[in-house]
């Protein structure tokens, strides 16, 4: 099933009736965790050749994404949208600054 964004929000308003605010925020924290572990066994497989064998390592980097993904997306709620795209906006102008100063520096 593919879930609209309304339908996952809706979601993640019934997560925390169930289990509290402070709960999905500590499920946030295990899961960056899960995905600080399964970036660095993708990296490793992909550059130095390790879990050559093992299918399971970008499977893993997926689930954990789509995890990590669910909580941002549910912590993004709680602090609202507006209030975050404001600071992205900062953040991508700051990022575009240094490709800039960057490139100038390439020349």
């Amino acid at each position: 099933m593919k879930y609209t964004k309304t339908e996952r929000l809706n979601l993640y308003n019934e997560a925390e009736k169930y289990w509290g605010k402070i709960a999905q925020y500590d499920q946030c924290v295990e899961e960056c965790a899960e995905l600080i572990v399964a970036i660095n066994k993708y990296k490793r497989k992909c550059l130095y050749n390790e879990y050559q064998n093992n299918p399971i390592v970008e499977d893993n980097l997926l689930e954990e994404l789509a995890d990590t993904f669910m909580c941002v997306e549910q912590l993004i709620s709680y602090v609202g949208e507006d209030k975050l795209q404001k600071r992205l906006d900062e953040k991508l102008d700051k990022l575009a600054g240094q490709i800039e100063k960057q490139k100038a520096n390439k020349k």
